[in-house]
């Protein structure tokens, strides 16, 4: 089994190789002109279970009102 030095100096090597194949790449790719991005406002997923809860807290919220009500009638 490999020791921790070892796995780590292979790591680093082969992090090394990588960042200099970037470096070779980007110098022979032509620059790219950025694109502007607007800023948007920020958009949330759908949750559903956000959902799920609220649609119990207004069932549970009725509920007792209901019970309130009949229970005041009686």
């Amino acid at each position: 089994m490999s020791s921790p030095t070892n796995l780590t100096d292979s790591l680093t090597r082969l992090r090394e190789r990588k960042h200099r194949a970037s470096k070779q790449s980007s110098a022979k790719a032509p620059k790219k002109p950025k694109r502007i991005l607007k800023a948007r406002g920020r958009s949330f997923a759908k949750d559903y279970f956000v959902i799920f809860a609220y649609a119990l807290l207004a069932i549970a919220i009725l509920t007792q009102l209901v019970l309130i009500v009949s229970l005041d009638i009686v």
